[in-house]
């Protein structure tokens, strides 16, 4: 795991990645259709199969757990992968540790990103670019508060 300075505690990494949503609106078809995908994507097969040829974590304990079990951790070329989990799970997760919260930050990111783009073509100094994204980054969680307007995020 990453060195902790003398005299800090220790507490879980925070996670990151990718993530799958269902959105509201659609026919009963396409739910049963996302239904049969999710179910496929959440398989055990396909659960260890993603950490073996990707490098990332098992998505659930009960996979981590039976990958520990049937020796993946100490197959050549897997040994010491599990450190990633033992470091995000070292502690119980709290209001700060459980993960980004920024509401529609995709969308925040990818305006970030096309800025940055733009100051590292030249296309705008460094300073408009990020004075830009700021303010299109404070749009989009405008938007997000009124869309989360009297609800509480989990």
């Amino acid at each position: 795991m990453l060195p902790v300075y003398e005299g800090f505690q220790r507490h879980n990494s925070l996670v990151g990645g990718a993530s799958l949503w269902v959105m509201q609106g659609k026919s009963r078809g396409e739910y049963q259709a996302a239904a049969a995908f999710l179910d496929y994507v959440a398989s055990r097969a396909e659960v260890e199969w993603m950490p073996t040829v990707t490098g990332y974590i098992p998505i659930t304990n009960a996979a981590f757990r039976h990958m520990q079990e049937t020796g993946f951790y100490s197959r050549p070329g897997f040994a010491g992968r599990e450190t990633a989990i033992t470091s995000l799970t070292f502690t119980p997760p709290n209001e700060n540790t459980r993960g980004i919260r920024l509401g529609n930050f995709t969308s925040i990111r990818s305006e970030l990103t096309s800025e940055m783009q733009a100051a590292y073509t030249g296309q705008k100094s460094v300073q408009q670019a990020l004075d830009d994204a700021v303010a299109r980054g404070n749009q989009i969680l405008r938007r997000f508060e009124q869309t989360m307007r009297g609800r509480q995020l989990p």
